[in-house]
């Protein structure tokens, strides 16, 4: 209990004063002890808690982080399953894809064979058919050549009799024509005399050479004709295409040099293969024998690839005659014997008739003096009526020299077709040596001022390598016309003609090189 003191003085001084004092303060003491021993035990249990809080949010914390990496591996394995079941799912569709792939397979299989086996057995009636088509076809065609062979066989003859007949009769009138030159030569150059006889055969000349131009028409319709029956039939145009090189290659292997000409049979029988190919597969169209002849009774069907064919190998004669027999004339020989023997050849005839005019119709362009027709060569008619060339259609005429080289080998190309001896052979010859006679008469008969260069070349390229076959079929007439063509009838030339003097330089090559006198 607290002493009180009397205000304005102090308490006094006792002991029990003093000793209350002190308790008290050890009272107070005491208190603030064990309010400090609160206070460390407050913040000791602060601390002991605050330090189980930071393990309990530590803990909590990696209890967070493992439950992350849990939820993270679980996710994983999620995706992982799932793309297991995704490598499944795409498995199963690409077995069940491969067994749809082989079911369709099979199937496809199954219908290839089905379809193989129709097509097989279509083939086979096809085949059948085509076989029974085929003897019928035989059959027919054996009775259609027997009957031609016999129509042929009947012709031959009566061609035979008239061939001799016209040879018999151009010997005879060989030579009384031969005596008539040589009695009737002129003194001069500037006269020579037209009889009416001399102008009824230029009009002949004329209508035949007309004749001719328009079978060469002819044949560049049929060419154009069958190039469009080519674009509408792929196989008709591969083949066309590749027999036309074949031939062209053929001709165009006879040229100047050793061992090149001596057998030209290969090239020959190569053609004539290409020729029956051409009758056999490619039977149609086919063109009337009318248009490329000059027999206008002529009533034949023959194959459009048999003329276009031999259309092509007259084009290719023409063209080696000029390129080689213009350097060489002894080349020719060879080209004139294959392209005789093709057109010889009984396959390729129409009723028995030869198609030689196809070639002769291309001797008309190139050199129509051969046949009679001539004109001034100043004029630009008149070089088209002696042969001359342009270098480009519509464009300048070619030099004189190449002009010369052309006419040269188309001379000596002519004598090798219409010299052929065919006494030996089964064929009837389809161009005989009368024609050869025709020509140089025909060049001879030109008057006097209407000779020109042109007609010299060609007459010295007809004589110069054929006088032998030329006297073995016409005899002493032959001679004689040789005599009157070498020394008199360079007279009529024109002044200065270099021409004139080559043909009269043949007698002295014909007198060294052949023991020829004439």
């Amino acid at each position: 209990m607290a002493i009180k003191e009397s205000p304005g003085r102090p308490a006094k001084d006792s002991p029990s004063r003093q000793l209350l004092r002190e308790l008290s303060r050890l009272s107070i003491n005491r208190q603030e002890d064990w309010y400090e021993q609160l206070d460390r035990e407050s913040k000791e249990r602060a601390a002991i808690h605050n330090n189980a809080l930071a393990i309990a949010l530590a803990r909590h914390e990696q209890v967070r982080k493992d439950a992350e990496a849990e939820r993270d591996r679980i996710l994983q394995l999620e995706q992982e399953r799932q793309k297991a079941e995704a490598r499944l799912q795409e498995e199963r569709e690409q077995r069940q894809a491969r067994a749809d792939l082989e079911q369709a397979e099979k199937r496809l299989v199954a219908e290839r064979a089905e379809a193989a086996a129709r097509a097989e057995r279509a083939a086979t009636q096809e085949r059948e058919a085509e076989e029974a088509r085929q003897r019928a076809e035989k059959d027919r065609r054996d009775a259609q050549e027997a009957k031609v062979k016999k129509e042929s066989q009947e012709a031959e003859i009566r061609r035979n009799a008239v061939a001799e007949r016209k040879s018999k009769e151009a010997a005879i009138a060989a030579s009384h024509s031969a005596r008539r030159t040589e009695s009737t030569v002129p003194t001069t150059r500037n006269t020579h005399p037209i009889t009416s006889q001399a102008s009824v055969q230029s009009a002949r000349q004329e209508n035949e050479h007309q004749r001719y131009l328009q079978i060469h028409k002819t044949l560049k319709e049929m060419r154009a004709f069958m190039a469009n029956q080519a674009k509408q039939d792929p196989k008709l145009k591969s083949r066309m295409g590749d027999m036309r090189r074949e031939i062209k290659k053929s001709i165009g292997q006879l040229r100047e040099g050793k061992g090149l000409n001596s057998k030209p049979n290969q090239q020959q029988a190569s053609i004539q293969r290409l020729l029956k190919e051409a009758i056999l597969s490619f039977p149609q169209p086919t063109f009337s024998a009318a248009s490329f002849t000059t027999n206008p009774a002529q009533d034949a069907q023959v194959p459009g690839l048999l003329i276009y064919l031999l259309n092509q190998l007259s084009k290719a004669v023409i063209s080696q005659l000029i390129r080689e027999a213009a350097v060489a004339p002894k080349v020719a020989d060879p080209i004139g014997t294959i392209a005789v023997s093709v057109f010889a050849n009984n396959d390729f005839r129409a009723n028995g008739e030869s198609l030689i005019d196809i070639l002769i119709a291309k001797m008309h362009v190139v050199c129509p003096p051969l046949f009679g027709i001539y004109g001034p060569d100043n004029t630009e008619q008149g070089r088209t009526r002696l042969g001359w060339w342009r270098e480009v259609p519509g464009g300048p005429w070619v030099n004189d020299q190449t002009h010369q080289d052309r006419m040269t080998g188309l001379g000596a190309g002519y004598a090798a077709l219409s010299l052929r001896n065919f006494e030996k052979s089964r064929s009837t010859n389809p161009y005989p040596p009368y024609h050869f006679w025709q020509a140089v008469t025909a060049i001879l008969n030109v008057a006097a001022g209407h000779v020109t260069e042109t007609h010299l070349v060609i007459l010295k390229a007809l004589l110069a390598n054929s006088e032998a076959r030329f006297m073995e079929f016409f005899g002493e007439p032959a001679k004689k016309i040789l005599r009157f063509a070498i020394k008199e009838y360079p007279k009529r030339a024109p002044k200065g003609s270099v021409a004139a003097v080559v043909l009269s330089n043949l007698g002295d090559t014909l007198k060294k090189d052949k023991n020829l006198y004439l």
